[in-house]
């Protein structure tokens, strides 16, 4: 199956307007079947977009990967979504879209929670490696081919050729901490807005 987000937002409104018009005796007895098969396509759609989110920091992987090292990524990924499961992070998302009918806050919690640690606990430490220098000093990574870090305004990878940029990892250890301790107060402050809501 294959995502079709304007159909699982049109889903959500469907789901909403059930909830809020129609006595949920009803819907659990007299319409029973659509009301469990709108919920089972929401479900099966959520999960294909949770999916996608939590990758979402994973946009490029070298053709040079070992499959010792795509078995090390898979087994780190898994342990994330297995960590943030337990912690009760994946009913959050759940609850968003299904009593909330909220699918952007459950995107804020999934990439907060989900994609965040996986792109700099995860993906992080493979990008580095991708990571060099050209003769002129510039940073290059052959996981962009053609581009080259350009520090200025936050930084990004462009190639000037194509007037092109990407915003992906800094190049350096020292880069990614800093970007990843200032999402992570991005987050911490949208979980303060949340709560006290």
């Amino acid at each position: 199956m294959e995502l079709d987000l304007k159909k699982l937002e049109q889903d959500i409104a469907t789901l909403r307007k059930n909830r809020e018009n129609v006595p949920l005796e009803l819907l659990k007895t007299k319409y029973k079947k659509p009301y469990a098969k709108l919920k089972e396509e929401i479900r099966a759609q959520f999960e294909i977009y949770m999916k996608e989110l939590s990758l979402l920091g994973i946009l490029k992987i070298g053709p040079d990967m070992t499959p010792e090292e795509q078995k090390e990524m898979e087994a780190g990924i898994q342990k994330i979504i297995d960590e943030e499961t337990a912690a009760g992070h994946l009913r959050e998302c759940t609850k968003a879209v299904f009593y909330e009918f909220n699918l952007r806050k459950a995107e804020n919690l999934a990439c907060g929670y989900f994609t965040e640690r996986i792109k700099y606990e995860v993906y992080a430490p493979y990008w580095l490696k991708h990571v060099s220098k050209d003769p002129e000093g510039r940073y290059i990574t052959d996981l962009l081919p053609g581009m080259k870090w350009h520090p200025e305004g936050g930084g990004a990878w462009v190639d000037l050729s194509k007037q092109s940029l990407t915003l992906m990892l800094p190049p350096t250890q020292a880069g990614v901490d800093a970007q990843h301790e200032a999402e992570q107060e991005i987050f911490k402050k949208y979980l303060k807005k949340l709560r006290q809501t």
